[in-house]
């Protein structure tokens, strides 16, 4: 009897370890977990690298590790343009991002709106039978508000399509962000966030997607001046 309660159990394991989104379940729970730490540079420089794990099919499959490099640079008080290398090894394969893009955001009092703009390339390193081609282009716009509680608490809401060149659809993918920001530590804040993203890149049926997620990041002080 034991035996047999081991191997149902088992088979219900493995069922819920390889199961995906389908037109009769299009609904998938995720979780997006990192670490990240910021270098602030001199002449309004700035560099973040990040790293990041992300679990799929309801928390129970681990999909794979994101390493993000970010460069920026501040225009003004309200312009800040980027640029962004990322290495995604994940299941289905190893994919390399290119983004640049612009923000610019507006501060009244301890409230900030923020509108951001962005232009990714993505290449796969991997053949995929299902794809006419290696390379997916998209846009992306984003607006968000954040309110600073005070010196320890923060929190924000952001909306952002995504548009695929290109594509079927006009928005490939929708993010609706709700997040709060901790100060744990000096100079260092976790971030509690959850995201609705509805999918619609395929061509059969809608996808939506529920994460949950946390970010630990630790930003280096400026240097004072001499």
């Amino acid at each position: 009897m034991r035996f047999i309660f081991l191997s149902i159990f088992l088979c219900l394991l493995s069922s819920m370890a390889i199961a995906q989104t389908s037109s009769s379940d299009p609904v998938d729970v995720q979780g997006w977990y990192g670490v990240g730490v910021k270098f602030n540079l001199p002449k309004k420089w700035s560099l973040d690298i990040d790293y990041q794990t992300r679990w799929i099919n309801n928390l129970s499959l681990y999909n794979g590790s994101y390493i993000s490099i970010t460069g920026r640079k501040k225009i003004g008080k309200l312009i800040e343009l980027g640029g962004e290398y990322r290495l995604a090894l994940v299941k289905k394969g190893v994919y390399h991002r290119f983004s640049f893009g612009a923000e610019a955001s507006k501060k009244l009092d301890k409230l900030e709106l923020g509108l951001r703009l962005l232009v990714q390339n993505q290449l796969q390193d991997f053949v995929d039978p299902n794809k006419t081609n290696d390379t997916d282009a998209f846009w992306r716009a984003r607006l968000g508000v954040k309110y600073e509680i005070n010196k320890i608490w923060e929190v924000y809401v952001s909306t952002e399509p995504v548009m695929k060149f290109s594509g079927n659809y006009f928005v490939d993918n929708w993010r609706n962000t709700a997040g709060v920001k901790v100060r744990i530590l000096p100079h260092t804040k976790l971030d509690l966030y959850y995201i609705y993203r509805p999918d619609f890149a395929k061509s059969s049926y809608n996808r939506y997607f529920n994460i949950i997620g946390f970010n630990i990041d630790y930003s280096f002080p400026k240097k004072k001046k001499k």
